[in-house]
């Protein structure tokens, strides 16, 4: 039995210890393997579970016999990284005081939209070598990720200074790096949208007016700021590519969350007559739950990612490359069994976040909300990915 007591006590007394071992042990033991053991290390190890198939996802078919996708091995070990940084990041936004709350949410939203088009634009073979390897999943999320949370970081610590200084730094800050890097960037596109700086005049505009209206030059200004400009920017080339070339197919993008829309409000209906039914007593419903703000994005994320792949599979012939999702299609033979299995995993994270561990988040709401993001892009983010790449028909 463990002493739950006893190990947040040797927790607390070697935090920075654990996390250093957490964060640098994996590093430094690849790191001996690859020098010492490298066939063992590089040839059975990273290179056929993890770099192959992103070298294989960048080129579009199997390099030396490693396919792009996901796989038992891989799927584990990301997840883990996933774990570790949730918690991470947890940690440095309690240290950060930064506020969890409606503001967050909306600086949130574009770089959750802003990982689906990048991605999909990948997929279109806008970025060329070596960048193009770096915006295959997971590694773009890595990359966003970091690149927001160091914003975030930048962000809160200028917000301690006072006004009229810190509002001269972020003018500085929005208006040079992100054209900057757009130049940089260019050599590594494979084609250009001619008003790309309209865009990025409009996004810094927008950003700025938004952010000292609404933000006030907080410590999620910046974060929101990049995360709209550059999603202006993404979405301006989705549109573009698009528009502009045949074989495309414009009408997902308007029919997949559309039909999300509609599969939430049957979702939620059927709840609520199965409430009404076995819980009639208003003190027992737990109906009222499920349109929560969070949840009600939880439910239409998750079922948004479904319709996606349902769309993509049936309509296109593409194929599922998830392991779990692709067990269930291939036993079932359909991916309409991705309706039901988001539908029982909704259920299982909502009834378990805000009912049966609601006593252990009591003390903790911040942790809850945060998990109930995490959450929401792991549907969302693969939803507008597939999506945007059914409309441009790649």
């Amino acid at each position: 039995m463990i002493d739950t007591e006893n190990a947040l006590q040797t927790y607390r007394e070697n935090k920075l210890l654990i996390w250093v071992f957490l964060l640098v042990g994996p590093f430094l033991s690849f790191l001996a393997g690859l020098v010492f053991l490298p066939e063992l290390f590089w040839d059975d190890f990273l290179w056929r579970y993890f770099w192959g198939p992103v070298v294989a996802d960048a080129e579009g078919h199997p390099v030396d016999g490693i396919s792009s996708g996901y796989n038992p091995v891989n799927t584990f070990f990301y997840g883990l990284v996933l774990i570790i940084a949730f918690f991470g990041i947890y940690k440095l936004i309690i240290y950060l005081d930064v506020r969890i709350d409606r503001k967050y949410v909306y600086s949130l939203l574009p770089w959750i939209v802003l990982g689906g088009s990048l991605r999909s634009l990948q997929d279109a073979g806008l970025f060329e070598t070596p960048l193009d390897k770096l915006l295959i999943t997971p590694l773009i999320y890595f990359l966003l990720g970091l690149s927001a949370l160091s914003l975030l970081v930048l962000g809160a610590y200028l917000s301690e200074l006072d006004f009229d200084e810190k509002e001269r730094i972020f003018r500085i800050l929005v208006l040079l790096p992100i054209p900057f890097i757009y130049m940089v960037l260019r050599g590594w596109l494979s084609f250009h949208f001619p008003l790309s700086f309209l865009i990025i005049f409009s996004g810094i505009s927008s950003s700025y007016i938004l952010g000292s209206k609404y933000f006030k030059m907080d410590e999620k200004y910046l974060f929101f700021s990049y995360g709209i400009t550059l999603l202006l920017l993404s979405l301006s080339y989705n549109a573009y590519y698009i528009i502009f070339n045949s074989g495309t197919n414009p009408m997902e993008a308007i029919l997949i969350p559309l039909i999300s829309v509609g599969a939430t409000s049957l979702f939620l209906s059927a709840l609520w007559v199965l409430d009404h039914i076995f819980l009639g007593d208003k003190d027992k419903s737990q109906f009222q739950l499920f349109v929560l703000p969070l949840n009600l994005l939880i439910t239409w994320a998750h079922l948004f990612d479904s319709t996606a792949t349902y769309r993509g599979i049936v309509n296109y012939e593409y194929s599922e490359k998830h392991v779990v999702p692709s067990l269930f299609i291939e036993a079932t033979g359909t991916p309409l069994i991705m309706f039901p299995l988001k539908m029982i995993l909704i259920l299982a994270v909502i009834y378990s976040l805000d009912v049966y561990l609601k006593e252990e988040f009591s003390e903790s709401g911040v942790l809850k909300i945060f998990l109930k993001f995490l959450i929401i892009i792991l549907g969302a983010a693969p939803a507008v990915r597939n999506t945007l790449r059914l409309a441009m028909g790649v």
